[in-house]
């Protein structure tokens, strides 16, 4: 029989959604995933979108244009079904991120320390011991970030926040700002089976189903994890980091030194002193 045509516009967090799905035999069996990356602005052939059976979307707004999820659904046959799920972003872990583009993880304190005329190390020294709360609002930043992501809940069928303010002191329940770990992503991908009418994953897939985004822990600053009152995170935790088990501490000299020495491209010096 035919597989019926299953379009997922996602970021980087739908290949393992995909991957999810497709230990349902029951779906696997019954539809021909083509995944397409919203982000990088893939195109979506219009013979895919006029034979699409069942379009599964991060919602993007009208300023996306022709990759706007309006946009996709107005050209989808009327018996297709359009199921949106959330695009996860985190923020407690990290309440100092900051959206300056240009640099991979960018840490709003740091980078306004590398504007003045100071060493490595006293770079250092400020940003481990200089009190936070006495500069950043975290409460009003972590709920600003608690805002964003229950709009996004509101426009999806999957529902997650609850659930992630609930367990993620006890649980590391994100590797960064955007990659959810495994808990997260069964989540999703139960709750798409379930409005499919089919059964959920089952508990021993879901054991043997590999960790999600593993070469990138995003370090905690043990301030931060101090203040959520964390179960994990302290000084002497250690994460991966493209091949290296670092410290916070360790990780944020690394930062330094990249900022330092002008490379724009965090990941790939990450990944060059991974060994050093």
């Amino acid at each position: 029989m035919k597989k019926k045509i299953c379009i997922l516009h996602a970021n980087c967090q739908g290949e393992p959604v995909e991957e999810l799905l497709k230990l349902n035999t029951d779906f696997s069996e019954m539809y021909e995933v083509h995944r397409f990356t919203n982000y990088i602005k893939e195109p979506i052939p219009e013979n895919i979108i006029a034979d699409c059976d069942l379009f599964l979307y991060h919602h993007l707004d009208t300023n996306w244009e022709e990759l706007s999820s309006a946009h996709i659904c107005s050209k989808l046959k009327k018996t297709a079904r359009a199921i949106p799920f959330p695009s996860m972003l985190f923020l407690h872990y990290w309440p100092l991120w900051s959206r300056k583009p240009g640099f991979d993880y960018p840490d709003t304190f740091l980078e306004s320390l590398l504007e003045r005329d100071l060493s490595e190390s006293q770079i250092l020294h400020l940003f481990m011991k200089t009190k936070l709360t006495n500069i950043y609002d975290f409460k009003s930043i972590l709920e600003d970030s608690e805002k964003i992501e229950r709009h996004k809940e509101a426009v999806s069928i999957v529902k997650y926040v609850d659930m992630i303010l609930t367990s993620f002191r006890q649980k590391r329940l994100f590797n960064t700002i955007n990659h959810p770990r495994k808990d997260l992503l069964v989540h999703i991908a139960n709750t798409i089976l379930s409005e499919l009418g089919l059964a959920h994953l089952a508990e021993q897939s879901v054991e043997d189903f590999p960790p999600t985004f593993t070469d990138f822990e995003q370090p905690i600053h043990p301030q931060v994890a101090e203040y959520l009152e964390l179960e994990f995170g302290g000084p002497e935790e250690r994460y991966h980091v493209y091949g290296a088990k670092l410290t916070f501490e360790e990780y944020a000299m690394r930062y330094i030194k990249c900022r330092k020495h002008g490379f724009d491209d965090f990941i790939a010096f990450l990944q060059a002193t991974a060994n050093k």
